[in-house]
């Protein structure tokens, strides 16, 4: 029996992409502050969404002090490489938002690998200690993966803990810190950004499958009825 996952979808040209991914993620930012007093923002690496943190950084109609972001995954390497996450992040969003250093959560990849998965995993059950993220970017794979959660996810990732070790062999950096299941379960939104025909045929496989987060860890997130799809 197929699933039946209910998202939004958004499907926009090539030169518009960006700017709609960046409106709606304004939009909801703005939203959720309008609500609460803080904005918890998960964000994803890759090349999809850096000039959207370009552009995003940009908004002067989001009050970015009460913004709090962390990293959905990051490769186990130096910070300032430019094969880490949080390098791409500084260098777009937080090279244009005023986003206070106190409210960036990452993961210190200068200790030892074991102490940087349970140190991290120290901050964002801080950070997650009122309410859990209220927005997550995240990006697929051709192969399915989101976050560093690689098919097939090993079944240690299902448990409660908030942050895992996971490995690859197919991407750059073998070594990576991600989030759990568990986190993406409790966020309240999730914004799925995806470029070409390529992507948009992996997501369609994806949604049309029986649920099998095993195989298809997005199935995590669509099962909440809570993900917003933009197909560029």
């Amino acid at each position: 029996m197929k699933s039946s996952f209910k998202y939004q979808l958004t499907e926009t040209s090539k030169e518009e992409f960006v700017q709609t991914s960046v409106s709606l993620l304004a939009e909801k930012i703005v939203t959720t502050l309008d609500q609460q007093e803080d904005c918890i923002f998960g964000l994803s690496g890759g090349s999809t969404p850096r000039p959207v943190y370009e552009q995003l950084g940009m908004r002067d109609d989001i009050d970015w002090s009460r913004v709090k972001i962390y990293l959905i995954d990051e490769r186990y390497i130096e910070p300032h490489s430019e094969d880490s996450n949080q390098k791409l992040v500084r260098d777009s969003l937080l090279a244009q938002a005023g986003i206070l250093p106190e409210h960036c959560y990452f993961p210190d990849t200068t200790l030892p690998l074991d102490q940087c998965v349970m140190a991290y995993m120290h901050s964002l059950v801080d950070l997650f200690a009122e309410h859990a993220a209220d927005i997550n970017v995240l990006g697929m794979g051709n192969d399915g993966h989101i976050a560093s959660l690689f098919p097939p996810v090993p079944e240690y990732a299902f448990g409660e803990q908030v942050v895992i070790n996971t490995t690859t062999d197919d991407f750059a950096v073998r070594d990576r810190i991600s989030v759990s299941p568990l986190v993406l379960m409790a966020s309240q939104a999730h914004f799925l950004l995806l470029k070409g025909n390529e992507k948009k045929a992996v997501f369609e496989e994806c949604a049309a499958a029986e649920l099998d987060p095993t195989r298809w860890p997005l199935h995590v997130a669509l099962a909440t009825g809570k993900v917003s799809v933009v197909l560029g």
